[in-house]
């Protein structure tokens, strides 16, 4: 076994007490037995006050605060969950270090799902990620303008609005996701770009401030 792979399984075993207190906060007993959410010791526990379920339950079907980005240190950069919803995980999920979730509404995260390092979701409504996608490091997903506004009657005019992402979507670095959007399957959007919008054309590649599309009929590998 080499020194990486040594060094990983050190910060699992770590892991193990806060990921045994996070199964038996969120989950029944007879999955959370199973240890399927598996959360590294540096991430901090907001809040857990909300639910979570599982299709699939086996240990460490969900992992947070491991892996990302070679750029983000283990020894300064956490993870941090507050969970006040509910989140709804179809499969496997990897949430890297320094990732952050924040969720008061229903956030449903599709099997094979990549987060990567130091991106930030807040979900106060609904948030919506299909099968196979993958999120790169800063980037930020918000279905919440987190103030509200009003009008010269005291109308509340920026409500939270759902954002649905579809299969096998790749978000570049440094992304801007906000509410009201819709991201169609095999989408790749390209480094700090801003989506405040819906597209409907599936395997495109968007990218921009504002966004648009710059290639049609392309797929990528993960």
């Amino acid at each position: 076994m080499n020194a990486d792979k040594i060094i990983k399984l050190i910060r699992y075993i770590s892991g193990i007490p806060k990921s045994i207190y996070v199964n038996f906060r969120l989950l029944p007993f007879n999955q959370a037995i199973y240890l399927p959410i598996i959360v590294s010791r540096k991430t901090k526990l907001q809040s857990l006050s909300g639910k979570v379920s599982l299709d699939t339950i086996r240990i460490g079907i969900v992992r947070i605060g491991f892996g990302g980005t070679d750029m983000l240190d283990y020894r300064y950069d956490r993870a941090i969950i507050k969970i006040t919803g509910t989140v709804d995980f179809k499969g496997k999920a990897k949430i890297g270090i320094g990732a952050k979730l924040s969720v008061s509404g229903n956030l449903i995260l599709g099997n094979n799902l990549n987060i990567t390092g130091d991106v930030l979701i807040i979900c106060s409504k609904k948030i919506s990620i299909d099968d196979d996608v993958m999120i790169a490091w800063q980037s930020i997903i918000m279905d919440t303008d987190q103030h509200y506004i009003y009008d010269k009657d005291d109308n509340h005019i920026n409500k939270n609005r759902e954002i649905v992402i579809g299969k096998n979507v790749w978000v570049g670095a440094r992304s801007l996701i906000l509410k009201n959007t819709v991201i169609p399957s095999g989408t790749i959007i390209g480094a700090n770009t801003t989506i405040t919008k819906s597209f409907q054309d599936e395997n495109t590649i968007i990218a921009g401030n504002p966004a648009r599309i710059l290639k049609q009929k392309v797929r990528w590998n993960h």
